[in-house]
């Protein structure tokens, strides 16, 4: 029973102050020392998209989104989003199919920010969320725009990334 006690203080004791690492408190009876060390951590969990782009059957703008959940112990941590398939070139940011591409990019937001395409060399930041946070929450925003009807069944990887500033 008395080791349970003790676990379940040194946990708390370790998550309540994530930032003051190597914290101790205050001796409780039998000298003994509860607190801790937190490391830093980061977590990125992301939802399923709402819908999935794969044909364009007529013009109009596509959307769709997805939620992103981060943990994290440091003090702040960047959203970004790249293009997964290809890192230059022509295709960047844009939807193919085998060797055709739709003319315009993917672009993606959080929030009610303004949409950054993906055709670009860097990659666009989404977010930044203030840490140290338990769950923050943000939904990603992407959106197609087709000028006209594009046949064939499209795709594209993004990645989605979460870093830190800190070591």
């Amino acid at each position: 029973m008395k080791l349970r006690t003790i676990l379940a203080a040194t946990a708390l004791g370790a998550a309540a102050v994530p930032a003051l690492a190597g914290a101790q408190t205050a001796p409780i009876s039998g000298g003994t020392q509860i607190g801790g060390t937190a490391p830093s951590y980061l977590e990125l969990v992301l939802s399923q998209p709402a819908t999935a782009f794969t044909t364009f059957a007529k013009a109009k703008t596509y959307s769709t989104s997805v939620d992103a959940s981060v943990i994290v112990t440091d003090d702040v941590v960047n959203l970004s989003i790249a293009d997964g398939d290809v890192a230059s070139g022509s295709k960047l940011g844009h939807f193919t199919s085998g060797s055709k591409k739709l003319p315009l990019a993917l672009e993606a937001r959080v929030g009610k920010n303004a949409f950054q395409s993906l055709d670009s060399a860097v990659d666009p930041f989404l977010v930044k969320v203030n840490g140290p946070a338990t769950r923050a929450k943000s939904t990603i925003n992407l959106r197609q725009q087709v000028k006209s009807k594009a046949s064939g069944s499209y795709r594209k990887v993004v990645l989605i990334t979460a870093s830190t500033e800190a070591p």
